[in-house]
């Protein structure tokens, strides 16, 4: 499952196999003297950046997955916050000090901001977008420990039902650091991989983009302006994100 956002540097990749292809069909009178601009040279550029791509488009589907599970662990607890205040409310000798506290604990644990659902391609801004999410949910995690220990602390509070029982919220928080971590280790080799990806199209000395931008140049050296070749060729770009 590749992302939507991985389809520009995934074209960047397609046109340099369809430039390869027109430089095949030119036979003998492409001739640089780059070595960097000789076919074979091409084919091992669009070659490794095929496979970088690849990697990138497999590691997508973990993370995406990784963020949905923790998603679904973290979505309800708004709703089923708001029906532990009442329970917590009607134990037995809960002061007005002591609610205040419950509430503030649960303004902390409903007031992250969703995480933006856009995932940047460009590896320094998803590592920054991954970090502050992270570090999100990472709070809400350490929140869910006050709450636990506000309530271990309550005296009378001792719940018949289940899913306001400490040991329940105490399941709560463990899963929610397992699928927060789930996300952290599903993201790391993503990230890798992207950096990875972004070094051979654009920011390695001698990237896709700019080998293939002077290919072209070359190419416009020993073609007719007017011939179908030429046509062909300048409709094909490459460009850096």
């Amino acid at each position: 499952m590749a992302s939507t956002s991985e389809v520009g540097h995934a074209k960047n990749i397609a046109n340099l196999n369809l430039l390869n292809t027109n430089i095949a069909a030119l036979g003998n009178i492409y001739n640089p003297t780059n070595p960097k601009l000789q076919l074979a040279n091409l084919q091992n550029l669009y070659n490794t950046a095929f496979n970088n791509q690849e990697s990138v488009n497999n590691l997508v589907a973990p993370y995406s997955l990784a963020v949905d599970e923790r998603e679904i662990v973290f979505k309800p607890l708004n709703r089923e916050l708001t029906k532990l205040r009442k329970a917590y409310k009607a134990t037995d000798g809960v002061t007005a000090v002591q609610l205040e506290d419950f509430m503030t604990i649960v303004r902390k644990l409903k007031g992250v901001k969703k995480a933006t659902t856009k995932t940047s391609t460009d590896s320094e801004e998803a590592q920054n977008a991954h970090s502050t999410s992270q570090m999100s949910y990472d709070q809400r995690t350490n929140t869910m420990d006050l709450l636990i220990s506000l309530l271990q602390n309550t005296a009378n509070y001792n719940p018949n039902e289940v899913e306001y029982q400490v040991a329940t919220y105490q399941a709560k928080k463990a899963l929610m650091l397992q699928k927060t971590q789930a996300v952290a280790d599903a993201f790391i080799p993503l990230n890798n991989a992207r950096s990875t990806r972004n070094a051979t199209l654009y920011n390695n000395e001698d990237n896709l983009v700019d080998i293939a931008n002077k290919a072209k140049d070359y190419l416009f050296t020993i073609l007719d302006a007017n011939s179908a070749q030429y046509k062909a060729i300048s409709k094909i770009k490459f460009k850096k994100r």
